[in-house]
């Protein structure tokens, strides 16, 4: 379900005229971008487990999938100098050996993904902030490979997420002249939608954690599902029925 209408009220109540459900109109744009983890697959668990070998080693409580999901999502570069600045290399360390070791064991498709992608007939990116190599394997183990014109990963651009660096990297990539109007990005958390806003995107924002009447208050996104299958089945519903398709390719 698409929640058009006042964020801050979740009820039945009917939407006002001007207030209808916003189709996604994918003619309007000539790249989708997406996030990884919690946007096109589920990896909550594997990083929650990641997180908290981190937090063994160090003698800390464990979180709960509840407090981890409250976590800000930014690269491991940022996030261990934030919550370990004394230890943020050697947590940094721990984190991506569990990764490295497990995360392919974990790793599952959100409801959809794959259908989706392969339906679009746009050019497609992802911006991740899981470190580049690890991204790259995951993408393979996917076999999505030839899906994306561009791949961007922690530690690819100068800055991370929530900076604009990465995402502009992967504008470049698919074509030197993409400006940010001309593109869809796809996440599920602040940090997407703050990048999203830096290079002047519009934003779909997946509420995979719940909903987050506060975030879309403050940014504003174009558009907002509960998860990738709901934003996939109108996209998908509006190609199958001749309303719109994603046909519009960088030229």
């Amino acid at each position: 379900m698409v929640y058009p209408c006042n964020p801050l009220d979740y009820t039945d109540k009917p939407c006002k005229d001007d207030e209808k459900e916003k189709m996604v109109d994918l003619n309007k744009y000539k790249a989708v971008i997406f996030d990884w983890d919690g946007t096109l697959v589920d990896s909550h668990s594997m990083l929650l487990n990641a997180h908290n070998q981190v937090r063994k080693e160090f003698d800390e409580p464990e979180w709960t999938l509840e407090e981890f999901l409250k976590k800000p999502s930014l690269s491991g570069r940022e996030f261990f100098g934030m919550v370990y600045p004394d230890r943020a290399q050697e947590a940094d360390t721990i984190f991506y050996d569990f990764i490295e070791k497990h995360h392919l064991e974990f790793l599952e498709p959100m409801a959809r993904a794959e259908e989706f992608i392969t339906s679009l007939d746009l050019e497609l990116g992802v911006v991740s902030n899981k470190r580049h190599p690890t991204l790259n394997l995951e993408v393979d183990q996917m076999q999505w490979r030839d899906h994306f014109v561009s791949i961007v990963g922690a530690g690819q651009a100068k800055r991370d997420k929530p900076a604009p660096d990465p995402l502009l990297m992967a504008m470049n990539e698919i074509h030197p002249k993409l400006q940010g109007h001309e593109i869809l990005y796809v996440g599920d958390t602040e940090t997407d939608l703050k990048t999203a806003k830096a290079v002047g995107a519009d934003a779909v924002f997946l509420q995979i954690e719940g909903h987050r009447p506060d975030l879309l208050e403050t940014y504003q996104p174009s558009y907002y599902f509960n998860s990738l299958e709901e934003f996939a089945d109108q996209v998908m519903g509006q190609v199958t029925n001749g309303v719109g398709t994603a046909n519009r390719r960088v030229s």
